[in-house]
């Protein structure tokens, strides 16, 4: 396997010894945070997009099957095309995110991407993979052939639990909010059920952690309850992570709908991964993943009092807390990347044995 990569980015020191990595790309100074906050250095990250015509560099690597977990992102896709990679050899894309519409007006940054998306010229692709049956359903709903969209689900981020992190004796009544504070996240109504389900649980108090901007409405709430909240407002380094979690009673992702096909979160991978119990919102497939799987709590999103309830009612139920622990535990086995990459492993060999016709 060899991994072309920008120079610089938070997994550099997660790779195999077995994996040859090539730093092809600049990196780019781009986040969600900053796309919603319409906040990037636009000289700096058009040279880094133009640095994406190493992609060319992949016919004298001359591999059997080329995977791009980026989604062809449209610089990506450019280049691409420019270079004929999808011609010379089969592609596969996994897009973690699939819009229930192919331009959503209720999501600017992806509704702008699709846009550039269908300006650039087609690329041609062995399979594409995602996440979840809804995201496979909305992909055919948009014209896609069934039988080269495949469902994997997304691995569990075990690799925070390799750092050598300070773990923390788990703190009673704490509860962890992790990830990028974008709006479609759910902050404010996670805020907002902190202060209700302390009418309850007195000692209750919520970890913020992520980069973003908190709204003013919601930095107000924290501000009047400070005893209830604890803020990391940045990104929080790898070797960090693991201590965040180790403190936490409960993971908490509280997502609104935004009319898409929620299939994979990096907070849900990561919560598992320790063996958190979980309270989420019902969008796209958590209740699947998270309810059914029995490693937690769904709700309806933007319900501050229900989610109250919910929390409420795992922090005060040890015996209940206990179980979702364990179901998350088991769950993270059974999405380990061991497994994962072997459902891989057979998407390309079923591309390169011709049975996918």
């Amino acid at each position: 396997m060899t991994v072309l990569k920008p120079s610089e980015t938070t997994a550099d020191d997660a790779f195999s010894d077995a994996v040859r990595v090539v730093d092809a790309f600049e990196p780019l100074e781009l986040s969600l945070p900053d796309l919603y906050d319409y906040d990037f250095h636009l000289r700096d990250n058009l040279r880094a997009m133009w640095s994406y015509r190493n992609v060319r560099r992949i016919r004298r690597i001359d591999p059997d099957i080329v995977h791009d977990p980026t989604a062809l992102l449209p610089y990506v896709k450019l280049f691409v095309s420019r270079y004929g990679i999808d011609e010379r050899y089969p592609m596969v894309v996994t897009r973690h995110e699939v819009p229930a519409k192919r331009f959503p007006l209720s999501r600017p940054p992806e509704l702008a991407e699709n846009l550039v998306h269908a300006a650039l010229p087609d690329v041609e692709l062995a399979r594409t993979v995602v996440h979840t049956r809804s995201q496979k359903a909305a992909l055919v709903r948009q014209s896609y052939e069934s039988d080269e969209v495949e469902v994997i689900p997304h691995g569990t981020y075990e690799l925070f639990r390799r750092y050598d992190y300070a773990e923390r004796p788990i703190e009673e009544d704490t509860l962890l909010f992790f990830g990028n504070v974008i709006p479609s996240k759910g902050l404010d109504t996670l805020a907002e059920a902190v202060v209700l389900a302390s009418e309850d649980v007195p000692d209750v108090k919520l970890i913020v952690a992520g980069s973003g901007r908190i709204q003013d409405r919601t930095r107000r709430l924290i501000r009047n309850h400070g005893n209830r909240f604890e803020l990391h407002n940045y990104f929080v380094p790898n070797d960090v992570v693991g201590e965040l979690f180790s403190r936490a009673s409960v993971a908490v992702m509280p997502y609104r709908d935004e009319n898409g096909t929620k299939g994979h979160s990096g907070a849900l991978s990561t919560a598992l991964s320790f063996g958190k119990p979980v309270v989420t919102s019902s969008i796209g497939d958590f209740p699947l993943l998270v309810e059914k799987a029995g490693c937690g709590l769904v709700v309806p999103p933007d319900r501050p009092r229900r989610l109250a309830n919910a929390l409420v009612a795992v922090l005060e139920n040890d015996g209940l807390r206990s179980e979702l622990a364990k179901n998350s535990e088991r769950q993270a086995e059974a999405l380990s990347w061991e497994r994962i990459a072997e459902r891989h492993m057979d998407v390309y060999r079923s591309i390169l044995d011709g049975s996918d016709g």
